[in-house]
């Protein structure tokens, strides 16, 4: 059986379906953008006219390459805003293109496919630099096993190793985990790895270096370090509760209600491989799998289900290399081209369903603040501050501290002169409050601006009139 055939064309359907994530990002640019931190970002971007890189997650300049040139050129906050939105999954998909056609790495490609889909929902419409870490380790395995393959001089091959390292690694700390995983399992297949034992120890150790850079780094950011802290002081009894933790509860919960397909991909990845007599592949798969359960229990134990699902599904989703590894290298090149081909299809499909669901929630939440603008040109209010008080409006809304930038952004888009912004605030907040009565200072979630802060290029905001205070109940009379 031609295994190569079946990856070939299996290759181009996960491609497919990664261009039709790519014209629904592109579809859905405003909700995608204008929703916490991607709107945080952008503004800044804006804003100071610079590339916005948060705790040096330096992976992440490859999306903002094309919105910066737009801001360059001096083109419209629109503008500016469809190129961010769609810059991710064009990144995701150049990628693709490469392992099909330029690499012929066919079965990362499927991979790479699965892990956009299997555990993604409502995490499709979030920002995350876990999404952009991935598409930058399999262009990092793609490269190195390619120049492996090459038998290229040791020193020709360590830069652009290390360098592709470094960015997949410093996009986001969790990307060590399916790092590590794939790492392993090349090196206990053998039947791919183009590397001598003693290349093979030099790369480990660039990598475990790399790593250890990337964790002193992480160590002086108070919010990647702090998410860090359960996984560097726990105990034995700490890693047993782990399987009784809130957030591992909902996991198993969700993988019957969302991510049942996943769990049947995880069975026949096992299955394949104890089949097959790859029984130390299995034996790393499980122990993988298990080491992300306690580790997300260590990090995340408390979160139920009250969390949002965007976030705690970005979190999870690296598993999803894990589950589906045996499934892609072992089960399905041994099937022929036709039955593999709508296997594929039918993962796609059902997960793609769930996407669409999750996309629906984040055009009502954008439909609502356009509500909100609208309602404020009707009462020629141009800043406007809204205590959390509705329950429907905050539920809705999923997150509501970057709504200062977003609806400033929302604003611009639709050509007001001066800009709209509302924000929510606590009533206890007195000292905001205090300070939204200045009419030259704007509320931006961590603290205040002063109206000569902003870039005239593209922000008008009002300095003429303080904010006007209200409920939300209020504000719609």
């Amino acid at each position: 059986m031609d295994f190569q055939e079946t990856l070939k064309k299996c290759s181009k359907i996960a491609l497919a379906f990664m261009a039709v994530l790519f014209i629904l990002g592109a579809i859905f640019y405003k909700e995608r953008v204008l929703f916490s931190d991607a709107a945080f970002r952008v503004f800044n971007m804006i804003n100071y006219s610079r590339f916005d890189v948060p705790g040096n997650r330096y992976g992440a300049f490859v999306v903002q390459v094309l919105p910066y040139l737009a801001l360059k050129l001096h083109w419209s906050v629109n503008v500016i805003l469809f190129f961010y939105g769609f810059s991710y999954y064009l990144f995701y998909l150049l990628v693709m293109v490469l392992l099909v056609y330029g690499y012929r790495q066919y079965s990362f490609a499927i991979l790479m496919a699965l892990y956009y889909f299997l555990f993604v929902s409502e995490s499709y419409m979030w920002v995350s630099e876990t999404f952009e870490g991935i598409a930058w380790m399999f262009l990092f395995f793609a490269v190195a096993l390619h120049l492996g393959n090459k038998r290229v001089n040791t020193f020709l091959l360590l830069f652009p190793f290390s360098l592709l390292a470094f960015l997949t690694i410093f996009t986001h700390f969790v990307i060590i985990i399916p790092v590590t995983f794939l790492w392993i399992y090349f090196i206990i297949e053998k039947k791919n790895w183009p590397f001598s034992k003693n290349i093979s120890i030099l790369l480990s150790c660039a990598l475990v270096f790399i790593t250890a850079l990337k964790f002193i780094d992480t160590s002086t950011h108070p919010y990647d370090s702090d998410h860090l802290h359960g996984v560097t002081h726990f105990s034995l009894q700490d890693i047993i509760n782990t399987f009784t933790t809130p957030v591992f509860g909902m996991f198993l919960y969700r993988c019957i209600t969302n991510y049942w397909i996943t769990v049947i991909v995880f069975i026949i990845s096992m299955v394949s491989l104890i089949k097959y007599k790859q029984k130390a592949l299995a034996a790393w798969t499980f122990i993988a799998a298990l080491g992300y359960f306690i580790i997300m229990g260590l990090t995340y134990g408390d979160l139920d289900n009250k969390v949002q699902l965007f976030h705690i599904e970005s979190e999870w989703s690296c598993i999803s290399i894990i589950v589906a590894a045996g499934f892609v290298f072992t089960f399905l090149p041994r099937l022929k081209p036709l039955t593999a081909g709508c296997f594929l299809v039918g993962i796609f499909i059902i997960r793609l369903i769930y996407i669409c669901i999750g996309i629906s929630s984040f055009v009502l939440r954008t439909h609502l603040n356009e509500q909100v603008l609208a309602q404020m040109r009707k009462k020629g209010i141009t800043k406007l501050a809204l205590f959390i008080d509705d329950r429907q409006f905050l539920s809705i809304n999923k997150l509501h501290w970057g709504l200062p930038f977003e609806s400033l952004m929302m604003s611009a888009v639709n050509g007001d002169k001066p800009q709209l912004t509302f924000c929510s605030l606590n009533r206890d907040d007195k000292q905001s409050i205090q300070e939204i009565a200045d009419p030259k200072k704007v509320y931006i979630s961590f603290g205040m601006m002063k109206v000569n802060e902003f870039n005239k290029k593209y922000f008008l905001v009002d300095s003429t009139h303080p904010y006007q205070v209200m409920t939300y109940e209020e504000f719609m009379k």
